[in-house]
């Protein structure tokens, strides 16, 4: 009787000190965890100032084009490039249950340098097309507020920088966005 009271009381002793253990660590993780998101968000706003602040030298067009994430259009409406408004209104169906709602946008692009107006001349078709597929491939929900409107944007100008060459577009504008 008093060898299984004894057994018990080192049971529960180990079980405890194990118990202690696994607190301590998953504390120590937790720090560890906090130290990492309080550090990438510190350091996430460092970049973001850095991106609106001037450049005091400018960089090669490569670099630029290399550093602009897909989520970054440059809105430096002091300092517009040249504007190619492409011609004619995308007229497409939104995604939804009725297939009833469709959406007409005419839209600006921003070019990074007048050189690559002959490029975006030349690949017109593939501008417009890849346009058409981004607007068609989204619903009312999706682009009627003002965030979805700037997503959209972001979608267009990197989709369309991936196979550009002589340049980038720096920024897109909806000249008309109606949703019917």
């Amino acid at each position: 009787m008093a060898e299984e009271k004894e057994n018990t009381e080192q049971q529960t002793q180990k079980k405890s000190k194990t118990l202690l253990f696994i607190i301590i660590g998953v504390v120590i993780l937790m720090i560890i965890i906090g130290g990492i998101v309080a550090m990438a968000m510190l350091s996430g706003g460092n970049e973001d100032s850095q991106e609106q602040s001037p450049q005091s030298t400018p960089a090669p067009q490569n670099i630029q084009k290399k550093s602009l994430s897909s989520t970054s259009r440059q809105s430096d409406y002091m300092n517009i490039g040249p504007l190619y408004a492409i011609p004619q209104p995308f007229i497409v169906n939104l995604v939804t249950q009725s297939g009833r709602r469709y959406l007409k946008a005419s839209i600006t692009l921003e070019l990074s340098n007048q050189k690559l107006q002959n490029e975006i001349n030349a690949k017109a078709t593939i501008i417009q097309d890849t346009i058409i597929e981004i607007l068609s491939s989204k619903s009312i929900e999706e682009i009627a507020t003002t965030k979805g409107k700037d997503r959209l944007k972001d979608e267009i100008a990197s989709r369309i920088n991936d196979f550009l060459i002589d340049g980038y577009i720096k920024n897109v504008f909806f000249t008309d966005f109606v949703i019917q």
